[in-house]
């Protein structure tokens, strides 16, 4: 038997040309020389591959005897870097009809941990050229473009830290003001009994960080660390009895208000005197001097009054323009005086049930 050489990879072919030629000649057929070298060429070349290289969008067909994917493409003047990638491995054999793809490494900036890293990758995504950098992403950190997307066009990753921080804060709670009677003062008398304070409120709140530069601030929890204290002002309720001297006599009265006086009589009222009301009081009677008209919700009718110079005087009427600490005083068209002036107005006993005194004056 013969041993199987490299230069012949198929000696039968050899034996079957040499067989050929000699019955040629032996029936005095001789074939052509160029048949024969022909024969002999085929027999004795190395075996040829058909082969696709796609480099990008470039593509080429090769009919190469290279063993390997590396050799092949050094046959086909294919230049590589170490960061471009090539599918399948460079050592991976040959075959017929072998498809070879090269993804070729672009430039990429990785800002990370406040160092920029420059590097090739021809990696797909985000995620496999951080995993090839050996960055990770731990707890909220993210990148921009995110892991799961393709590389960015301007070539630019940045990996962004996330971290978390939780403090207490403190705000004040502002006090409330309250009024109350305060038995120990005198009627129209008022005191501070209580200074007010603020209180503390708690909160506790989470801080998130993006590279050190706050982000958000959310409340996770508050409560009351001080109760305020609120402002409590006293108003008197002791009542004392006195007595003025007036040119009608001593009067006993039990208050005694700053108000501000006007007068008014029946033509003067504005009331048309057709009106079946006209000259006539709230209480339904006559107007006359000693009847004055005030603010029921100072001064409820029927109470007894005295005001220097006008006179004893009973509330018995109301009137539009009559409010707060106003007192209009009544008189008959006959006897009318303008007033407009500030007085002294005292309360004559008896004193009212309690529920019907204005307790806190405007």
């Amino acid at each position: 038997m013969f041993a199987r050489s490299p230069l012949y990879p198929d000696l039968r072919r050899l034996i079957a040309a040499g067989l050929f030629a000699a019955s040629c000649r032996s029936a005095a057929i001789l074939p052509e020389p160029t048949a024969i070298a022909t024969a002999v060429t085929a027999a004795t070349a190395p075996g040829l591959r058909n082969i696709l290289i796609q480099d990008g969008r470039a593509e080429q067909s090769l009919l190469t005897d290279a063993l390997t994917v590396g050799d092949a493409l050094q046959a086909a003047g294919v230049s590589l870097t170490v960061a471009d990638s090539v599918e399948p491995p460079m050592d991976a054999l040959v075959t017929d009809a072998t498809s070879i793809r090269i993804t070729r490494a672009h430039p990429l900036t990785i800002d990370a941990d406040g160092v920029q890293l420059q590097q090739y990758s021809s990696r797909a995504s985000v995620g496999a050229v951080l995993a090839d950098a050996r960055i990770s992403l731990l707890g909220g950190d993210y990148s921009e473009p995110a892991v799961a997307s393709a590389l960015p066009a301007d070539g630019v990753i940045r990996v962004v830290r996330v971290s978390e921080q939780q403090l207490v804060e403190y705000a004040p709670l502002p006090f409330g003001a309250l009024t109350q009677a305060a038995p120990e003062l005198e009627l129209d008398q008022s005191a501070l009994l209580q200074a007010g304070a603020n209180g503390l409120l708690a909160k506790r709140v989470r801080i998130l960080f993006a590279d050190g530069v706050e982000v958000s601030r959310t409340a996770l929890q508050q409560w009351t660390a001080r109760a305020p204290l609120p402002r409590i002002s006293g108003y008197g309720t002791a009542i004392t009895l006195r007595v003025v001297d007036t040119p009608d006599g001593p009067v006993e009265y039990w208050r005694a208000v700053r108000m501000y006086a006007t007068s008014y009589s029946p033509a003067r009222a504005g009331t048309p005197v057709t009106a079946p009301w006209y000259g006539r009081t709230r209480t339904g009677k006559l107007l006359t001097k000693g009847m004055v008209a005030v603010d029921r919700s100072i001064i409820p009718l029927g109470t007894p009054l005295y005001i220097p110079r006008y006179g004893l005087a009973t509330a018995e009427d109301t009137g539009g323009g009559v409010r707060g600490l106003m007192i209009d005083l009544g008189f008959e068209d006959a006897n009318y005086e303008g007033w407009h002036e500030y007085v002294t107005v005292y309360f004559r006993t008896p004193v009212p049930p309690a529920d019907q005194i204005k307790w806190v004056l405007p």
